[in-house]
C-alpha cells in the first residue's frame, strides 16, 4: 500500500518549472516529500530524466548519503514491480555518481572540472583541518611580526586600543572573526574595504540619513510604541469601577509625552525630548472605593515605563550628538587599520596556501563562485559565466535541503547554476525558518524569510497568470500527540513574532496534528501490561513543567513528602527522625544543578515503572508498550556543566546514562598521558610532561622515587636528572626502572626520525603495554576508543604538509587553545537501555518518544554583545572608543546599535533553539529549571517587543506562557530542595534501619561460632596502613584547605569532591554542636562567618536574601586581580573601573552590586596598595603564580605520621619585589573582629605560599601580608 500523502505534500511534490519554497514544520515528512518528487522525476512522465540531470544539496554528508539510500530502495521497489525498464536500470547505475551532495563538494566538482578558468593547478588538494589551524597561526604570526617591523603609529594605536593583555591574542582573534564574517560574504575583499564607511560620516546629517541609524530609530520607535500600550492599559484599570481613577491626570499626561516621542524621527529630535523628559506626580488623593490591587498594578505599570524611557536613553543619546559623532570619526581610522591587517592576512595566507597546493573550504566556496559569476563593471550586475551557462544547461532542477542554514555565497552560486538568467524557474527550497540554529556558523535565515514573505500561497495571481514563486507550507506534523503540539503551538503564538524570531507564529506556522496514533481498547493489551492500570489511564495527556527552588517552605516539614516516604515516616518513627537530620553524616547538600537533575531521575522512574509507567505507541506493531529508558532524552542548551551533573545523579540513582558532550576529550588521563609520552619523545628537557609520564602508569614511580631523583640533582632537568640516576642512583630497584624507561624513551626518540605519528603512538602502547591497562580501567572500552580517536587524529593531520611530531603537538596545543573538542568516544549502541543526554543541536533532526528540557532557568550566553568590537554581517564593525592618551573608553553610538541588533539576532536564535527542542517530543514532553521563589510562579507577560527584550532565558518565555493560557493540560510543579534532600534522607535512613533488622535477625539466628569469627574477620578486616594508601599523593592548595590544613572561605568546602566523604572544617571538631537555628558554629571561629555555612543546607538557613561567604569572598578576590588600581584615584573613578570590568563578560554589575564597594576603595587608598601601584610601575609586580613543592603526609594530613611524599600545587595570587626581596599580599574578605584570629587562621597558607616562593626564585620573602577587607587594613604574618 502507497503513502498517503497530505494536499500539501502532494502540490509539492508534482508542481513543475517553478521556484518552490516549501516551508516544512517540524514533523511534516520534509525528507519524504523531496525523496518522493526526485522519484517521480526521474521514473514517472512522458519523458522522465536522469537523476544525474538533478542537483541535490543537503546540509551534512551524512545527509546526502541517506539521501542516496532512500532513493536507491525506492527505485528497487519500482524495479520489483517493473524489473524489465531500462530507464529505472539506468538510475540505479547512476545513484552513486549523481550529484547528490553538501554544497562544498558540489563546490569541489566545480573547481576540478573548471580549475582552466581561474588559472588552478589541478593537483591541487583540500587541506585537512590541522593544517588551515596550523596555517593561519603560522601567517597570522608572520604579519603582525612584519606589521610591528614597520612601526605604523595607526597600527600601534590599534594594539593600545584592543589588545588587553601581553600577547597578541586579543588583536590575533579580532582578525580572524573578521575573516570569518567576510568569508561569508561572496566579495570578502570588498565586504573588508566597505567596514570603514560606516565612520566617514563628516556632519550629524550624514550620522542621521546612514542605514545604522534608520534602525536605531526603527528600534526606539518599536518600545515607545510598546510603553505607549502599556499605558493605555494602565488608563483601562484605572476606569474601571473600582480602579485608582485619582491616577488618570498623571497617565494622561504619561499618554501625551510618549504620543509626542513618536513623532520624532530624527537622533537630534530624541536626544533633546528624552533630556527634557519629567513626569507628573500620581496623586495622593485617598481614594477608598479603589483596588489595592488595581493601585499597585498601575504604580507596577507605570514604573515599567519610566525605566523603558531611562534604558533607551542611557543606552543610546548618553552623549550629545556631535560628541558621538566626533567619535565616530576617530574610531574609524583604527577600524580601517584592522580591515588592511586582515587583508594583509588574507593575502599571506591565500599565498600560503597556493605555495602548498591546497585549498580550504572557504577557497572551494570562492573559486566555485569565481568561476561562475563575473561582476559588470559598470552595473554591478552579477552575470553568470560560460561555466555557469554549461551547468545550468545540464541541472534540469535544483533541490536545496535544509535552506534555512543557507549563506550568501552559497546562494550566490546556486542561483548561478540555475535557469534564472533565461527567465526559467527550476530552484526547489525546502526548510524550516523556525529551525534555523546556526547562527554561530553565520547562516542567514533572512535568506528564506525574504521568499518567505515575497513568494505566493497561489498557483495563480489576481490577473489569472501563473506565479513563477510559489510558497507551500506543510504544517500537518505526523510526528507528536496533539497535547504535545497544542502547547508548542501555544507558546509560540505568543512568543515568536516577525520582529523577534523573523516570522509571525500564526496559523500559517503553526502545527496541525497527523493523527499518528491509535487510541488504545479499554481493555489492558497484552500479557506485558500487569493489573495496576488500563492503557488509556497511562497515555501522556499533558506537558509538564517541573520547577525547583531553594526557598524556604512554609508548613510541615513532612507536607510535601512522597506519600510512600511519608507513609513510612508515620509508621516508623523511630527508624527515621526526621525532624533533626542532625547526625552529621546525613548532612545532604545539592547545587541548584543537582536539584534539577534529582527530579528528572525521580521522575524518570516514575515514567519507566511496569506497574504505573508511561504507556507508549509502537506503530510498528500498531500496540501499545511500557515505556523504557531507551525511549527518553535529556535536551541541554549547554552541555558544559550540566551533562557531567545529569550522568553522575542519574547514575547514583541506578539509571544508566550516556552523555555525548563534544567536549573532555583532551582532558581525560590517557589521553594526557599518551600526549606527555609525545611531548618528551619531541623534547625531553620538558619537565612537567616529563614528570607526568615518570608518575603515570606508563613508568608507575611513586612520588617518593620521584624525590629521589629529583634530589640526584637539582639544577638540571628531571630528564637529565634521571640520566645521572640511571647510572649512579643508589637503590637499584629504582635505577633499574628508570633505566628501562630511558631506554624506551632513546628507542622511541630514534624511532621518531622515521616512523609516522600513528604508527610512534601504537609503539608506545605496544612497549609499555598501557593499551591493556587503559582497558582495565573503569570505562575501559571507552578510553581504548579515546585512544584509538587519537591515532586517527594523527592519521589526519599527517596527510597535511605539517607531518612532524613538533606540529602534531602544536596543533593539539591550538585546538585546546581555541577550545575546539571532540568529545570522548562513543562505545554505546543505538538500542541500549540507557537514557541519552544531547545538546539541543545535535537533536534536530531526530525524535524521542519522551523528551525532558532541562536547564531552562540558564540565562542566555550574551557574549557576543560584550565584545570590544561587535561584528555584523550588514553593518560591518562596532566597536569602542578608545582614548589612548586619556585612557578612557566609550562606546561608539554604532556599536550600540550593533550590539542591540545582535541581542535581537541572538534572541531570534534562542527561539528557534527551544522550538527544535520542544519539537523532538513524540509523546511526553517535560521540562524543568529553577525559580528563587514561590512568587515567580504567577509570572505573566504581554510578550510586547519590549518584554521580550527583557527575557534572560527560557523559562522567562515558556512559564508566563504557561500562566497565560492556563489550559488544563499544562502541569507546572513546585518542588523545594528541603522536600528532595528529605526524601533521600528518608531512603538513606530506611537502608540502615533495614541493614540493622538484618543485623539483629542475623544475630537471633543459630551460629557456628568459629565460622562467624572467621567472617566477621574477613569482613570487617583493615588494612594495617589504610590510612597510607588513602593519600592523594598530589594535592592543591584548595584541597589542603579542604582536609584542615587551613581554610580559605573562597575555597573550602565540607564535601570531598575526589571521594565523596564529609571532613569537618579547621577551627570545628567533629561532634562539637551545630546552632541550627542560628546557623552559627560555636566554637574559636564563631566570630569569623562563613565558616560554617556549609554545615547548613540552604533551606534551613535564614530567609534573607544573602550570598553565600565562600561566593562573596570568590568575587572579591575576582575584581581585585580585574581591577587596575593605579586607575583608582578617588571613590568615582573606583566605580568607573568597576564598571569597565563589568563589560568583559568575565564579572557582571549583579556581581558588583553584591560587593562593598567602600572596602574595595578603602584598599585602592592603602599602604600596601600604594606598594604594589610601585611594583607594577617597576615591572616587579606578579599574579598568578604557580607553584609545585613536596611536603612530608605528616605536614599535610593531620593525624598522619608517616613520611610519604605528598606534591603540593598551588597558585600564589599576589606577590612583589622590593628592595630585592620578596613581599606576598593574600586579600581575606572574612567578617572578623580579631585580627589575631584572622593571622592565625591563614597563617600555614602564607606559610606554604613563603617556601614556595623562595624556593622558585631563590630570593627571600621578607613579608607575608594579609589584607583585610572587613577590618580595612593589613596584618602582617610573623
Amino acid at each position: 500500500m502507497g503513502t498517503t500523502w497530505t494536499k500539501a505534500q502532494q502540490k509539492a511534490i508534482e508542481t513543475r518549472h517553478k521556484n518552490l519554497l516549501v516551508s516544512a514544520a517540524a514533523g511534516s515528512g520534509k525528507t519524504a516529500v523531496l525523496v518522493e518528487r526526485i522519484i517521480r522525476m526521474i521514473s514517472e512522465g512522458e519523458n522522465p530524466i536522469d537523476i544525474d540531470r538533478l542537483l541535490v544539496v543537503t546540509f551534512t554528508t551524512a545527509a546526502a548519503a541517506q539521501m542516496k539510500d532512500k532513493i536507491g530502495r525506492e527505485l528497487d521497489k519500482k524495479l520489483n514491480g517493473n524489473p524489465g525498464n531500462s530507464h529505472l536500470q539506468r538510475q540505479v547505475s547512476l545513484l552513486q555518481s549523481a550529484h547528490i551532495s553538501t554544497i562544498h563538494s558540489f563546490c569541489l566538482n566545480v573547481v576540478r572540472n573548471y580549475f582552466h578558468y581561474i588559472d588552478l593547478d589541478p593537483s591541487f588538494k583540500i587541506a585537512e583541518e590541522a593544517e588551515i589551524t596550523l596555517l593561519k597561526s603560522d601567517c597570522l604570526a608572520d604579519v603582525l611580526e612584519k606589521w610591528y617591523e614597520e612601526g605604523r603609529e595607526d597600527f600601534h594605536r590599534l594594539i593600545e586600543s584592543y589588545s588587553y593583555s601581553k600577547s597578541d591574542t586579543p588583536i590575533e582573534d579580532l582578525v580572524l572573526s573578521l575573516y570569518n564574517y567576510a568569508m561569508s560574504n561572496p566579495w570578502p575583499e570588498k565586504w573588508l574595504k566597505g567596514i570603514g564607511e560606516a565612520f566617514r560620516i563628516n556632519t550629524v546629517d550624514d550620522m542621521n540619513n546612514s542605514s545604522w541609524m534608520k534602525e536605531l530609530i526603527k528600534y526606539v520607535t518599536s518600545i515607545i510604541e510598546n510603553l505607549a500600550e502599556k499605558i493605555e492599559r494602565a488608563i483601562e484599570i484605572c476606569k474601571d469601577p473600582d480602579g485608582p481613577n485619582a491616577y488618570l491626570p498623571a497617565l494622561m499626561d504619561d499618554r501625551e509625552l510618549l504620543n509626542g516621542l513618536l513623532k520624532l524621527s530624527s537622533y537630534e529630535e530624541y536626544a533633546r525630548a528624552l533630556s527634557a523628559v519629567s513626569y507628573t506626580r500620581l496623586s495622593s488623593k485617598k481614594q477608598p472605593d479603589a483596588s489595592e490591587a488595581k493601585k499597585d498594578r498601575v504604580k507596577s505599570i507605570r514604573n515599567e515605563v519610566k525605566k523603558g524611557i531611562e534604558d533607551i536613553s542611557k543606552s543610546f543619546f548618553f552623549q550629545p550628538a556631535d560628541e558621538m559623532l566626533k567619535d565616530m570619526q576617530a574610531v574609524g581610522k583604527v577600524m580601517d587599520v584592522l580591515s588592511e591587517l586582515t587583508m594583509d592576512f588574507m593575502k599571506e595566507f591565500g599565498a600560503k596556501k597556493e605555495e602548498k597546493n591546497i585549498l580550504d573550504f572557504n577557497d572551494l566556496e570562492h573559486f566555485a563562485l569565481k568561476i561562475l559569476v563575473s561582476q559588470d563593471e559598470s552595473s554591478g550586475e552579477l552575470v553568470p559565466t560560460r561555466a555557469a551557462l554549461e551547468l545550468a544547461e545540464h541541472f534540469e532542477e535544483i533541490l536545496i535541503d535544509e535552506y534555512q542554514d543557507s549563506n550568501l555565497v552559497q546562494e550566490t552560486i546556486l542561483r548561478a547554476v540555475s535557469r534564472e538568467h533565461r527567465g526559467e524557474a527550476n530552484i526547489f527550497m525546502v526548510g524550516d525558518v523556525k529551525q534555523s540554529i546556526y547562527k554561530f556558523r553565520l547562516a542567514m535565515p533572512e535568506l528564506f524569510l525574504e521568499k518567505y514573505k515575497k513568494y505566493a500561497l497561489t498557483d495563480l495571481d489576481d490577473e489569472g497568470n501563473i506565479n513563477i514563486n510559489q510558497r507551500i507550507d506543510l504544517d500537518m506534523n505526523f510526528r507528536s500527540r496533539r497535547v504535545v503540539l497544542d502547547f508548542v503551538n501555544t507558546v509560540f503564538e505568543q512568543i515568536m513574532t516577525e520582529p523577534i524570531g523573523g516570522i509571525r507564529y500564526d496559523d500559517a506556522a503553526s502545527l496541525k496534528y497527523g493523527g499518528v496514533f491509535e487510541e488504545p481498547a479499554w481493555e489492558n493489551q497484552g500479557e506485558t501490561i500487569s493489573e495496576a492500570g488500563r492503557v488509556c489511564d497511562r497515555i501522556a495527556d499533558n506537558v509538564e513543567l517541573i520547577l525547583v527552588t531553594d526557598e524556604e517552605p512554609s508548613g510541615d516539614i513532612t507536607d510535601d513528602l512522597s506519600a510512600d516516604a511519608k507513609a513510612a515516616a508515620e509508621t516508623d518513627a523511630d527508624a527515621v527522625d526526621i525532624p533533626g537530620l542532625d547526625d552529621g553524616d546525613d548532612e545532604i547538600e545539592y547545587t541548584r544543578k543537582e536539584l534539577e537533575a534529582r527530579v528528572v531521575a525521580k521522575r524518570i522512574k516514575e515514567l519507566v515503572s511496569p506497574e504505573s509507567g508511561l504507556m507508549l505507541y509502537d506503530r510498528e506493531n500498531n500496540m501499545y508498550r511500557p515505556a523504557e529508558l531507551r525511549d527518553i532524552v535529556i535536551l541541554l542548551r549547554s552541555m558544559t556543566g550540566w551533562a557531567d551533573v545529569f550522568v553522575n545523579t542519574l547514575m547514583q540513582e541506578g539509571i544508566p546514562a550516556y552523555a555525548d558532550t563534544g567536549e573532555g576529550y583532551f582532558q581525560t588521563v590517557e589521553i594526557m598521558t599518551i600526549l606527555n609520552m609525545l611531548k618528551i619523545i619531541d623534547n625531553p628537557m620538558q619537565d612537567i610532561p616529563f614528570t607526568g609520564v615518570l608518575y603515570s602508569r606508563l613508568v608507575g614511580l611513586t612520588t617518593d622515587e620521584l624525590a629521589y631523583i629529583r634530589l640526584m640533582e637539582r639544577s638540571v632537568s628531571m630528564y637529565e636528572a634521571s640520566l645521572i640516576y640511571a647510572r649512579e642512583g643508589s637503590n637499584g630497584e629504582l635505577r633499574g626502572k628508570v633505566k628501562d624507561f630511558l631506554d624506551k624513551l632513546h628507542t622511541l626518540r630514534e624511532m621518531m626520525r622515521y616512523k609516522p605519528i600513528h604508527e610512534l603512538i601504537q609503539d608506545v602502547l605496544d612497549m609499555t603495554g598501557y593499551a591493556y591497562y587503559v582497558m582495565a580501567m573503569p570505562s575501559g572500552d571507552r578510553r581504548k576508543a579515546n585512544i584509538d580517536m587519537l591515532i586517527s587524529l594523527a592519521v589526519s593531520f599527517e596527510k597535511g604538509s605539517y607531518r612532524s611530531l613538533f606540529h602534531f603537538i602544536r596543533y593539539v596545543e591550538k585546538l585546546r587553545k581555541y577550545n575546539v573538542d571532540y568529545g570522548e568516544a562513543s562505545v554505546m549502541g543505538e538500542q541500549e537501555n540507557t537514557v541519552r543526554i544531547m545538546s539541543i543541536h545535535k537533536s534536530k533532526g531526530l525524535e524521542f518518544p519522551i523528551v525532558f528540557i532541562g536547564g531552562l532557568s540558564k540565562q542566555f550566553n550574551m557574549q557576543d554583545q560584550r565584545s570590544k568590537i561587535i561584528f555584523d554581517s550588514s553593518y560591518g564593525v562596532g566597536p569602542d572608543y578608545i582614548d589612548i592618551e586619556k585612557r578612557t573608553k566609550v562606546p561608539t553610538l554604532l556599536k550600540k546599535v550593533l550590539q542591540k541588533k545582535s541581542w535581537i539576532d541572538s534572541l531570534g536564535e534562542e527561539l528557534r533553539v527551544l522550538y527544535v527542542a520542544m519539537t523532538r517530543a513524540r509523546e511526553k514532553l517535560i521540562m524543568t529549571g529553577y525559580v528563587k521563589s514561590s512568587n515567580d510562579l504567577g509570572m505573566r507577560k504581554d510578550f510586547s517587543f519590549y518584554e521580550m527584550m527583557s527575557a534572560k532565558s527560557y523559562l522567562d518565555l515558556v512559564l508566563p506562557a504557561m500562566n497565560n493560557a492556563g489550559a488544563d493540560y499544562m502541569k507546572i510543579t513546585l518542588l523545594n530542595e528541603k522536600d528532595i534532600v528529605l526524601e533521600e534522607a528518608v531512603r538513606q535512613k530506611f537502608l540502615q534501619h533495614d541493614l540493622k533488622e538484618l543485623e539483629e535477625e542475623i544475630a537471633n539466628a543459630q551460629k557456628d561460632e568459629e565460622l562467624r569469627r572467621e567472617i566477621k574477620n574477613r569482613l570487617y578486616f583493615k588494612y594495617p596502613y589504610g590510612n597510607e594508601t588513602g593519600l592523594r599523593v598530589k594535592l592543591s592548595v584548595s584541597e589542603l584547605k579542604k582536609i584542615g590544613q587551613f581554610v580559605d572561605d573562597e575555597e573550602s568546602e565540607i564535601l570531598y569532591a575526589d571521594t565523596g566523604t564529609y571532613m569537618p572544617l579547621t577551627g570545628h571538631k567533629a561532634g562539637a554542636p551545630v546552632d541550627l537555628a542560628s546557623g552559627k558554629l560555636s566554637g574559636s571561629l564563631k566570630n569569623i562567618q562563613g565558616s560554617s555555612d556549609r554545615y547548613i543546607p540552604d533551606f534551613m538557613k535564614e530567609p534573607e536574601a544573602y550570598i553565600r561567604g565562600t561566593d562573596r569572598g570568590t568575587l572579591y578576590h575576582k575584581v581585585l586581580e580585574l581591577l587596575d588600581i593605579s586607575q583608582v584615584h578617588d571613590y568615582d573613578s573606583l566605580l568607573a573601573e568597576l564598571k569597565e570590568i563589568t563589560k568583559t563578560g568575565i564579572i557582571s554589575e549583579d556581581d558588583i552590586s553584591r560587593l562593598d564597594t567602600h572596602k574595595i576603595h578603602a584598599f585602592t587608598q592603602s599602604g600596601i596598595a600604594k606598594r604594589i601601584i610601585k611594583a607594577k610601575s617597576t615591572g616587579k609586580l606578579y599574579k598568578e603564580k604557580q607553584f609545585v613543592i613536596g611536603l612530608k603526609a605528616s605536614e599535610v594530613y593531620p593525624g598522619q605520621t608517616g613520611d610519604d611524599l605528598v606534591l603540593v600545587q598551588g597558585i600564589i595570587d599576589l606577590f612583589f619585589e622590593e628592595e630585592g626581596k620578596l613581599v606576598i599580599v593574600d586579600y581575606k574578605s572574612d567578617v572578623a573582629d580579631d585580627e589575631r584570629l584572622l593571622a592565625d587562621k591563614y597563617r600555614m597558607q602564607l606559610v606554604y605560599y613563603k617556601k614556595a616562593l623562595e624556593q622558585i626564585t631563590g630570593r627571600e620573602v621578607k613579608e607575608m601580608i594579609i589584607y583585610s577587607l572587613y577590618l580595612g587594613k593589613e596584618i602582617y604574618i610573623t
